[in-house]
């Protein structure tokens, strides 16, 4: 068995190996192939197909910056689809108490406490004031 794993060690010496991508494309593949299971599609096996090779590739490829590079792209947009779901849960959480707007000079995202009416609002980002009218 030792001989085995110094082997397949030698063997993935100068590689890329496995990062949040592959896993990613690994999860996907799993899940259709879960779905195929009942719908019974070949279409969708040579999809899970594609990507499981696809996977395989992208771990013995010797491109390494080529591999960092959409590993890298991938983990900016799979943060900010993680963001954004995130700001929605607590707008959804804080709505009886707290109200959230956008501060029209920097775009950022205040979280303000529930008060009606006209607010004077002093974004701690870019140092602006701007007022806000609040209805609910």
């Amino acid at each position: 068995m030792r001989n085995l794993l110094q082997k397949l060690a030698e063997f993935m010496r100068g590689r890329y190996g496995n990062d949040k991508l592959n896993t990613f494309i690994w999860i996907v593949a799993g899940v259709l192939y879960l779905i195929n299971l009942f719908v019974r599609s070949p279409f969708m096996v040579v999809i899970i197909l594609v990507l499981a090779v696809l996977a395989i590739l992208r771990s013995l490829s010797t491109n390494i910056t080529k591999r960092l590079y959409e590993n890298n792209r991938f983990i900016s947009i799979y943060t900010a689809v993680v963001d954004f779901f995130k700001r929605q849960y607590l707008k959804i959480r804080d709505f009886k108490t707290h109200r959230y707007v956008r501060c029209p000079y920097c775009k950022a995202q205040l979280r303000l406490k529930k008060r009606t009416g006209v607010q004077h609002i002093h974004c701690p980002r870019c140092n602006n004031d701007f007022k806000k009218n609040i209805l609910f």
